[in-house]
């Protein structure tokens, strides 16, 4: 006798509640809601990276299973000649993913590294509202995590602990990172867990190295020339 499987589809009523509660451009000003592949700033530096990361949502579905990850990065200590590896792009670009995502109701959340410890640490005052296995659940489990300008901050045993636990417990999942670091420096700022995490971001990740011109540079110059 032959048996029929049946497959259970989300409701879209549960769908709606977690597009609410996690949408990736929510705390976006009006200028970064304006950052879109259709309109991006597109320039022989970064086409291909443009083309990489449009192409990644476009195929959204396929990267969920697998649990991909997209490193964005731009190192200083990898810069020759006149380029930066600073006003490249990678926020700017991260920023066009996240309303493409929010665009296509798919559930991520967008933080700055500072924010993400931030909301750790608010569950240890008496007015927090959340415990921290609340927070960390979060983390752990929305579908897209985007963290911007990782590793930047001052470090401590408890803080490459947390981004350690956040990370490998991702590992199914996608997460997209914007950092100043090329993963052989990631030792340099988290001397505990810095190579674990440098391990999970390369078997896991598309690398996209950023470096060009530094457009923050230009975009002051053509000011004062407008003035």
């Amino acid at each position: 006798m032959r048996r029929q499987v049946a497959s259970v589809k989300p409701c879209s009523c549960l769908l709606d509640k977690k597009i609410a509660k996690y949408t990736a451009n929510e705390s976006f000003t009006y200028k970064q809601k304006q950052h879109t592949f259709q309109n991006a700033v597109i320039d022989a530096k970064n086409v291909e990276h443009f083309a990489q990361a449009k192409d990644f949502i476009k195929d959204i579905e396929q990267h969920q299973k697998e649990g991909t990850w997209i490193y964005l990065f731009g190192d200083e200590t990898r810069v020759n000649g006149n380029l930066s590896a600073y006003g490249t792009g990678k926020t700017y670009l991260m920023e066009c993913m996240a309303n493409e995502l929010a665009a296509n109701r798919i559930p991520a959340i967008f933080v700055t590294e500072e924010t993400l410890f931030g909301d750790i640490k608010s569950t240890y005052s008496k007015d927090g509202t959340e415990t921290e296995s609340e927070v960390l659940n979060r983390y752990f489990n929305v579908p897209v995590l985007m963290i911007d300008d990782i590793f930047t901050l001052s470090y401590t045993e408890w803080s490459e602990g947390k981004l350690y636990s956040i990370l490998n417990e991702r590992l199914d999942k996608i997460t997209i990172m914007t950092s100043n670091y090329a993963t052989g420096r990631i030792q340099e700022r988290l001397p505990i867990n810095g190579r674990k995490i440098a391990s999970r971001i390369v078997g896991q990740s598309i690398m996209l190295e950023m470096i060009g011109p530094d457009r923050r540079e230009r975009k002051a110059r053509e000011r004062r020339n407008q003035q």
